[in-house]
């Protein structure tokens, strides 16, 4: 008999093609605002300080403004320009404002959600930006397989993935234990060691081909039908 009941879904990177979305969403932001007239690797180096401040945000030293205006900052602080918060702000505004038409899911995911949502139920557990994470399953098309409550961002919670605190929040939410929940994600220490550091089971997927996979002696999925049959393994056990 089964003993799973509830699909827990990273949303960055494992349902949405958030790589894709930067890349668009920045083009368009930089061509309105400045046309040419930026150096042609700002795109490059504002996504490696968005990178490199991402941990902090999950620490709590940092706050989502802080962090948008610092990648900001920052990357042109690398060619030696300093600019002001307010250029900052005007900067995120300016790709808010474009963020919905740069959202794309991975090519069938609306397909593995359908083929699974009959006999589970869903969540998502994210540590993504709560003033995005429901709007980006709209623009997505997705936001049909979810309930806007069962979208469980980390800075709700008060701690990010991996810590143990943010899988009991969800697994208390969807009213499941740990043991009969799943967690499906693309990154090897916050979505599945932190998932079963907590007695879940994890199913490791990384839909984007351009990501650097961690040798952990574990091979990951690719695809949705990889999930789906993988999933269904599961309910036969």
């Amino acid at each position: 008999m089964r003993q799973h009941r509830v699909l827990f879904f990273d949303l960055d990177h494992t349902l949405v093609d958030t790589r894709r979305q930067y890349q668009e969403a920045l083009a368009l932001t930089v061509s309105r605002l400045y046309g040419d007239g930026v150096p042609g690797d700002f795109i490059e180096r504002f996504l490696h300080h968005h990178e490199a401040l991402w941990p902090l945000y999950d620490d709590r030293v940092l706050t989502m403004d802080e962090l948008r205006r610092e990648r900001f900052l920052r990357a042109w602080r690398d060619y030696g320009v300093e600019r002001s918060t307010a250029e900052a702000d005007a900067f995120q505004a300016a790709y808010d404002a474009v963020f919905d038409e740069t959202v794309h899911a991975f090519p069938g995911t609306a397909f593995m959600l359908e083929t699974l949502r009959d006999e589970w139920s869903f969540g998502i557990i994210t540590n993504g930006a709560p003033d995005l994470q429901w709007r980006k399953l709209r623009a997505a098309g997705l936001d049909a397989f979810f309930a806007e409550e069962a979208v469980i961002v980390s800075e709700r919670v008060g701690r990010a993935k991996p810590h143990a605190e943010v899988f009991l929040a969800a697994c208390e939410a969807l009213r499941v234990q740990p043991a009969a929940a799943v967690m499906i994600g693309d990154n090897w220490d916050a979505d599945i060691c932190g998932a079963r550091g907590v007695g879940m089971t994890a199913l490791w997927y990384v839909p984007d081909r351009a990501a650097v996979v961690p040798e952990v002696g574990e091979t990951p999925l690719r695809t949705p039908a990889e999930v789906v049959h993988a999933v269904r393994t599961l309910e036969r056990q």
